[in-house]
This record gives structure tokens, sequence and C-alpha cells, in this order.
């Protein structure tokens, strides 16, 4: 296998491991190439991604790449194989930038109203009587 078929073997890895997160997900064909940038897109979250499957990490020079290819978008990542990993099952690691690191837990945090006072009470009250307002409308 030539260093090319190689890539496209660990970005399609890459992209059937991800699928289940934003199916519309694909390869950036001719990516190398220097038409479009990056090895693959996952559309859903805006992000451009660069894959990389080498005999030995070179994290700083892939994370310089990945920064090029994106483009000016704060959302690119890179996927790269561990070298001692298997081809078959390997074992895949994420470069994000901490600022888009920051802005993924900020997404999932705890919510900021943990028990509602009595004002949102009353307004949550008033949709949920809306929404069976209009559940019946369109029911008949």
């Amino acid at each position: 296998m030539n260093t090319r078929q190689k890539g496209r073997s660990f970005t399609m890895k890459c992209i059937d491991r991800v699928k289940d997160l934003d199916a519309a997900t694909y390869e950036v064909v001719g990516s190398g190439a220097g038409r479009d940038k990056g090895d693959m897109r996952m559309p859903r979250f805006d992000m451009v991604i660069e894959c990389k499957d080498h005999r030995t990490a070179q994290v700083a020079s892939w994370t310089d790449q990945t920064d090029r290819q994106g483009l000016g978008y704060s959302k690119t990542a890179l996927l790269w194989k561990h070298p001692k990993s298997p081809s078959a099952n390997p074992n895949i690691r994420v470069d994000i930038s901490l600022d888009f690191f920051k802005e993924l837990l900020a997404r999932y945090g705890e919510p900021k109203i943990k028990q509602p006072d009595r004002d949102l009470r009353w307004a949550l009250a008033r949709l949920i009587t809306a929404a069976k307002e209009v559940t019946k409308r369109i029911e008949d």
C-alpha cells in the first residue's frame, strides 16, 4: 500500500468512527493536491479535520499544517494514529486548540439554573399549556 492509499484508508477509518456524530461527514477528495483543504469535513460542526497515520508522531508540524489547512477556521482538529497501535484497530488521538476545547466543554456544562424560581416556574407552566394547546389544534 502506497502512502496515499495508507492516508486515505486512515481518513476513511476516522470518518467511520465519527459518522454517528455527523452523518454528513465526508472525505475531502484531492486535499493533498492543493485543491481543497483538510482531509475530512464535518459540516454539522463546520469543522476542518486533518488525519495522520505515520510511524513516528510529529504532532507539532501536524498542528501547524492543520492550522494552515483550516484557512482561518477556529474549528480545526488533527486526528492521528498512535504509532504503536495496530492499523486494523487504531488508537486515534485528537488535537484541538484549548479555546475550542473550552467551547466544547462549556456546551456540556451543568445548567446555570438548577431549580427554577417562582417566575420561571410560572413561565414553564404557561409554555406547557401553550404546547398542549398547539398539539391539540394540530391533532384536530
